[in-house]
């Protein structure tokens, strides 16, 4: 009798990047998306351009995400990596197949660094 061991490499299901990554995929991909899963009023209060904001915070983040097309890229944000990153775990394992973390940059430093590439 033999046993057969399947072993899986546990992967992320989404990549963590870094602001020079994130600039680079949004030079080159015209299939993306930036998420800000602030809250509404962190997102008024201002926002990177172009992007949309879903609370990862409320109870309807789930079903708002879920509206939204799953085949397209995905940068998700906050202020520091830390709402980012779960909102980025929720859509990776809901089936979103290209859902890109920014971490280690402030969300200030991040909307700077865009104003600043699109000069």
């Amino acid at each position: 009798m033999s046993l057969l061991f399947v072993f899986s490499c546990s992967k992320k299901p989404y990549d963590n990047i870094n602001l020079k990554k994130a600039l680079d995929l949004m030079s080159k991909s015209t299939n993306l998306v930036l998420l800000d899963v602030r809250t509404a009023e962190e997102y008024m209060g201002g926002s990177a351009p172009n992007s949309i904001n879903i609370d990862v915070l409320n109870t309807d983040f789930k079903s708002k995400i879920d509206l939204l097309d799953k085949n397209k890229e995905y940068i998700v944000y906050c202020r520091s990596g830390n709402r980012s990153s779960i909102a980025s775990s929720i859509m990776a394992t809901n089936g979103f197949l290209h859902v890109y973390n920014l971490q280690n940059i402030s969300y200030a430093d991040f909307v700077n660094a865009i104003l600043t590439n699109q000069n």
